[in-house]
């Protein structure tokens, strides 16, 4: 049986950074898949990384990626397309995400990867939560990217959650853009 990871990669306290990984959350509150798959929290793992492209036969990898185009804009990418945008690599994560990527084929066997990047608004700011322009569709369009990439390589779905993102972030972290659980708890008793 092929082994199939979702690996989302960013960090969380940064904005729009942690999108990566909030795809990911949001699928193991909200989904289960058949046959069964791991859904990765990868954070800012860097050379780790190459541990999980060795090991899989597939790879569906969520990021940020810094190029120049509308916040919120997702794609579908292939590493041979990541390593071709010369502006991608913005912050630490992203050059070893590109130097894994790179480096993987030459110490081995590498999984077929796909990269889902989301071109995020804010990544300075530190806060736990996405930015209101990337929250909603962009959100929405990553993690439904991420399910078609799913049925591509024969993976079946079916969702049995209704978690919203500001509820799987704060069951994750404790609180989704200053928000907390009691704080929206008190706010659906007003």
């Amino acid at each position: 049986m092929e082994k199939i990871g979702i690996v989302g990669v960013g960090n969380v306290l940064f904005k729009d950074e942690g999108i990566g990984v909030y795809v990911v959350k949001y699928l193991e509150a909200n989904y289960k898949f058949e046959p069964e798959i791991d859904l990765i929290d990868a954070g800012t793992l860097g050379f780790g990384l190459m541990n999980y492209l060795h090991e899989y036969d597939h790879i569906i990898l969520i990021d940020t990626i810094s190029v120049k185009d509308k916040p919120g804009s997702v794609f579908r990418l292939t590493p041979d397309d990541l390593s071709g945008i010369g502006s991608y690599h913005q912050t630490a994560h992203e050059v070893e995400v590109l130097e894994m990527l790179e480096l993987t084929p030459l110490t081995g066997k590498m999984a077929d990867t796909v990269i889902i990047g989301i071109i995020p608004e804010n990544i300075s700011v530190s806060e736990i939560g996405l930015t209101k322009t990337l929250e909603d569709i962009p959100f929405k369009t990553a993690v439904a990217q991420v399910l078609k990439e799913l049925e591509r390589i024969g993976v079946k779905y079916e969702k049995v959650g209704s978690k919203s993102l500001p509820e799987v972030v704060i069951d994750f972290l404790g609180s989704y853009n200053g928000e907390t659980k009691k704080s929206i708890w008190n706010n659906s008793r007003d």
